[in-house]
């Protein structure tokens, strides 16, 4: 009776906040929704002077199945109610010249079930902006900072009692300049991650901390326009990852030194054929080396695919294939080579009435094992979504959302399948 209450109580608060979250949204998908949206149900936004000011209270009332992502051929799945509360902000000048733009957001989620186990408060801010040099010439500059949590399928923390949480730093600076036909664009990125530790259901520490760590990326990328509609580009990343100490396996296991460096090079084709397709792909290859010895060299054949297909004016596909190297503490393990594929499709059905549909499918390679595994990790995993969007006015807007995922491991007891709905409000200005 009492877990009745809580989850009644919950819902009410969450439905009295006016707002909605709609966590499902990539910064891909939002565009692509914000292209569709008719120009009366676009909010316009605040001037304050020679800023835009954009705030928002976004509010979900979600049931998940499987909270923890286990495997239920060994433990009854625990499910939930969760109410997610994410107020945000957007700033963007309005000059001529220049730009200058702040982004926060945030989400701060409760759970009916096992609350203490499961709640977090996660946070999103960036700063940026453009400086222009010349007519064909423009610096841009950005800081990030994010609170945030790692997701409970995530086998780098499969022992943790709590979520493991962690902050992110970015610093990026990239110069463009383009004469004529040819352009270039270079410069940096570098992050800093910093974990906390996490305890085990027998208030043993997992050292999550070990895997604090500098990330650099320096990159450059030289493009030249075969005509409006078509350009061919060479892309060159570096990239350095260097670690404060010697990495725990899980936060428990042996240390490794992961220090590690190696590059990325992408030939590619961006291109506009018509209106109603556009398109960015490449191939190139990769490869990366650890300080470790009992870490293996990663390298092979990589790259990226991006469309975009408007068969109708109301309908748009959007389709999308990558291939790169991830990070991760698995003993004997150096990276994942890991593979996302992914295709959705938006329709607008009435200029107030969005529908969406998508699919996803990943497949990590782990490169490397240590006993009592006899053969690398591989993990598929299969999402899929369904969403209709209702839009009330330019502020207020509803959405109703059903997602599915399941991920199948060739190693045992790592096997999980998650069923999601949603109900979102928002509220935005």
């Amino acid at each position: 009776m009492c877990m009745k209450n809580n989850i009644l109580s919950i819902f009410l608060l969450s439905v009295a906040s006016c707002g909605t979250v709609l966590a499902y949204d990539s910064k891909d998908d939002a565009k692509v929704e914000k292209e569709r949206q008719s120009s009366e149900y676009t909010h316009p936004g605040i001037h304050a002077g020679s800023f835009v000011v954009s705030p928002k209270m976004d509010v979900g009332n979600q049931y998940d199945s499987n909270i923890y992502k286990q495997d239920k051929k060994v433990y009854t799945p625990v499910d939930s109610y969760v109410a997610h509360f994410k107020p945000g902000l957007n700033v963007r000048s309005d000059w001529r010249r220049h730009a200058l733009n702040l982004m926060f957001d945030s989400d701060l989620t409760q759970y009916a079930s096992q609350g203490d186990l499961n709640n977090y408060e996660d946070m999103f801010t960036r700063l940026d902006g453009r400086l222009d040099v010349v007519r064909d010439s423009h610096l841009d500059l950005g800081f990030s900072y994010s609170s945030i949590h790692e997701d409970r399928g995530s086998p780098d923390q499969i022992a943790g009692k709590g979520p493991t949480f962690y902050d992110t730093k970015s610093m990026d600076a990239f110069y463009t300049h383009k004469l004529n036909r040819m352009s270039v664009k270079a410069g940096l990125e570098s992050t800093r991650y910093d974990y906390q530790d996490v305890f085990t259901s027998l208030n043993s520490v997992l050292a999550m901390s070990t895997r604090n760590r500098w990330e650099y990326m320096p990159s450059v990328r030289l493009g030249y326009e075969i005509q409006p509609e078509y350009e061919a580009y060479l892309r060159v990343v570096y990239k350095e990852a260097d670690y404060d100490n010697f990495v725990q396996s899980s936060g428990a296991g042996v240390g490794y030194n992961r220090n590690s460096s190696g590059y990325n090079v992408l030939g590619g084709l961006a291109f506009e054929m018509t209106e109603l397709v556009t398109g960015d792909m490449s191939v190139g290859y990769l490869q990366r080396d650890y300080v470790d010895a009992r870490l293996p060299s990663i390298s092979g054949v990589n790259g990226f695919v991006k469309l975009k297909w408007r068969p109708t004016q109301l309908t748009t596909v959007t389709g999308k294939l990558s291939h790169d190297i991830g990070e991760t503490t698995q003993a004997g393990v150096a990276g994942v080579l890991a593979t996302g594929v992914s295709m959705g499709v938006d329709h607008e059905l009435m200029r107030n009435i969005l529908l969406s549909a998508g699919g996803t499918f990943g497949n990590n390679d782990y490169q490397g094992f240590v006993a009592p595994n006899l053969v690398n990790r591989n993990d598929k995993v299969y999402g899929g979504n369904v969403s209709a969007k209702y839009m009330l006015n330019r502020n207020l807007s509803a959405a109703l959302l059903y997602t599915y995922q399941s991920r199948d491991v060739n190693y045992l007891f790592s096997d999980y399948e998650v069923h999601q709905v949603m109900l979102n409000l928002r509220g935005e200005f």
